[in-house]
């Protein structure tokens, strides 16, 4: 896989990379480190819904056509075990549907191997780019 496009200014400042983005969906890797943490130790689950975000974003963004813009509505996010800082995540990403006004999307986010969180969201389409 070739890094495509620019993650934007947000998800640059948290580190995420856009490993691929195209009509299968979405791979984006970030390298948590001590500041994304919590104040038990772990990962903030802002930091890894922040990453479904963007994954699922880019899913539906190489899902549609070119200058779609197409903002969450709503993005429902399951923390299933504890992330670390030092190890790579890796998220993934599908656009379940592509609508005229909705899409939907599914991601996960990968750590050694193991899931650490998962989420499903929706997306209102302003412009059809």
């Amino acid at each position: 896989m070739t890094a495509v496009g620019d993650p934007g200014p947000f998800s640059a400042h948290l580190g995420f990379r856009v490993v691929r983005a195209d009509a299968d969906g979405a791979v984006v890797e970030a390298d948590p480190g001590p500041e994304h943490l919590n104040g038990g130790g772990i990962l903030h689950g802002g930091y890894l819904s922040a990453l479904l975000d963007s994954a699922t974003g880019w899913a539906v963004h190489a899902a549609g056509p070119v200058g779609m813009i197409a903002p969450h509505v709503q993005l429902n996010a399951q923390f299933v075990r504890a992330g670390v800082a030092g190890q790579p995540l890796v998220c993934t990403a599908t656009c379940t549907s592509l609508g005229g006004r909705i899409c939907t999307t599914q991601g996960e986010i990968t750590q050694a191997g193991q899931v650490i969180a998962r989420a499903t969201g929706t997306h209102a389409v302003i412009s059809r780019g």
